[in-house]
């Protein structure tokens, strides 16, 4: 088969495969600069899409609806939902820094977390490892998960310093 007939049916001559290919075939981004993300992604330690979201190079609502429609994941909408701080917690802040995720809420033995990566199966391993619960992906847009874990993880540095400073204060009383 040659070059022109692999990209009619789908294919890719770059060997893009999974949401890269999907960006590419709903128009999102162009094939070249997909590759440059990628490369630029590997070079940063970033996933792909928080690289196209800063680079300004797609809109983080258009990835999150390809990467909903191309996996199957729920798509939410984080400016809906009320974050409970309990459920944060329940995952640790080096965790929630490093793969950009966020705890939205539990149900029995299963842990909603919002990515905006759904293939970034090594955060959901590390999560489900720490947790010891089931962990299923819920899709964000990935400029609105980085505030809300920016915010998520100023909150618990501020109730840890406050503590310290509760503690610090008894401690002088003795």
């Amino acid at each position: 088969m040659n070059d022109n007939a692999t990209l009619a049916v789908g294919g890719s001559r770059s060997g893009l495969g999974g949401l890269p290919q999907r960006l590419v075939q709903d128009g999102i981004v162009d094939e070249a600069t997909m590759l440059e993300a990628l490369n630029a992604a590997r070079e940063r330690k970033v996933n792909v899409v928080t690289q196209l979201v800063s680079s300004g190079a797609a809109n983080a609502r258009d990835i999150a609806i390809a990467a909903s429609t191309e996996f199957g994941v729920p798509l939410l909408d984080l400016d809906a939902v009320n974050l409970d701080p309990d459920v944060i917690r329940l995952v640790s802040d080096k965790l929630l820094a490093k793969h950009r995720v966020l705890p939205l809420f539990k149900r029995g033995k299963r842990l909603f977390l919002a990515v905006a990566d759904p293939t970034n199966l090594h955060a959901i391993d590390e999560i489900k490892f720490q947790t010891g619960l089931g962990v299923e992906a819920i899709v964000v847009e990935d400029d609105k998960l980085q505030k809300a874990v920016d915010k998520a993880i100023e909150q618990a540095d501020a109730q840890i310093s406050a503590l310290t400073e509760d503690e610090g204060l008894d401690l002088e009383a003795l």
